[in-house]
């Protein structure tokens, strides 16, 4: 009895060291789980909303329209059947949530937060921005660049029933599709420990997603799919120069001269490349995206983190598109069934 007793003193000894090392991930996993909860109960089934009177009929008509995008996913691209967005969670004008992601002061070289079973991952999300505002003051006091932003979508990956969130209803058809195709993704292809590749191909077969179901209800020929077509090249275009600019940032801050500087010097030799990088955005040719309004929104004020964010969400699609043209002959549907095949869930 005595030997037992000590035995699970010891057991009991450890398992309260352990939760006080690691205190602040389970209150972050307690805040995080207790959002998601109060998402999940809150929301409220889209046919509730579809047979009310008093919902607007505008918002109805989206609602179809996830209804359709997210059938088309199931059978005709083969995504995971579950229960996800199946209702809606009105935000109240307020943000999805608040994502904190961090980089090196001096590389383009990400931070990643490591969690439990998802592994590590390079930003923390939180449902209060006080939270998140308090873990970007600690992340800048110990030397990083940071930015807050603020998803059209939110995925757990599975652990919930993901809700239709309702700034979701405000994007047209084909980005409504390329979201819902993107969030499905991750509920049907997962790799642990390599956030870039389950981003890059969430990205990839949200919007190749979104071109066979806008080819499918319009036609290959269709101005839907046209228009579509041309913003995601222009999305491509600009994502490939955000990665050069991430590459020769990365050159100066490894040169000889640039480590000769102090660090106020720095500072101002980071902001004049980083602003030269952003001035050049203007001799991109573009079909549909204006140069200007980048300039006046997401292009202001950045840092490292705004381009180990295209190196998260886009360094690897080029592979994929080049693996699927060499390996699958250009056809993405059979590309889709090896990825499922490889990385399902």
């Amino acid at each position: 009895m005595k030997l037992r007793n000590k035995i699970i003193l010891g057991v009991l000894l450890l398992l309260l060291i352990l939760a006080a090392i690691n205190f602040s991930l389970l209150k972050y996993a307690a805040q995080q789980g207790l959002g998601q909860l109060r998402m999940v109960r809150e929301a409220v089934p889209i046919d509730n909303l579809l047979a009310d009177p008093q919902y607007p009929d505008s918002l109805k008509t989206k609602l179809l329209l996830i209804k359709e995008i997210r059938r088309y996913a199931i059978d005709s691209l083969g995504l995971h059947d579950s229960p996800n967005y199946n209702a809606v969670y009105d935000l109240k004008g307020k943000p999805t949530a608040y994502v904190l992601q961090a980089a090196e002061k001096y590389r383009v070289k990400k931070y990643l937060w490591k969690f439990p079973v998802v592994g590590a991952l390079p930003y923390k999300g939180y449902f209060s921005e006080d939270d998140a505002k308090a873990e970007q003051a600690d992340m800048v006091a110990k030397g990083y660049d940071t930015r807050i932003v603020n998803p059209a979508g939110w995925s757990t990956m599975g652990w919930f029933k993901d809700p239709v969130l309702s700034s979701m209803l405000m994007r047209d058809e084909a980005f409504l599709a390329e979201l819902i195709i993107h969030e499905l993704t991750h509920s049907t292809i997962f790799i642990k420990d390599d956030s870039d590749l389950n981003e890059n191909i969430a990205d990839y077969v949200g919007e190749n997603g979104a071109k066979c179901y806008l080819a499918s209800k319009y036609g290959p020929q269709s101005q839907e799919l046209q228009k579509y077509g041309n913003i995601i090249s222009d999305n491509e275009r600009l994502a490939d120069y955000y990665l050069l600019g991430a590459h020769q940032l990365d050159s100066v801050y490894v040169s000889d001269p640039f480590l000769k500087l102090s660090e106020s010097e720095k500072d101002e030799a980071k902001k004049a490349f980083i602003q030269q990088i952003v001035d050049n955005v203007d001799t991109l040719s573009l079909k549909v995206v204006d140069p200007a309004r980048l300039k006046d929104g997401r292009l202001r004020n950045i840092n490292n983190t705004f381009f180990t964010g295209y190196m998260t969400y886009y360094n690897k699609k080029y592979q994929l598109r080049k693996e699927c043209a060499e390996n699958h002959g250009g056809d993405f549907m059979r590309f889709l069934a090896d990825l499922k095949s490889k990385y399902g869930k």
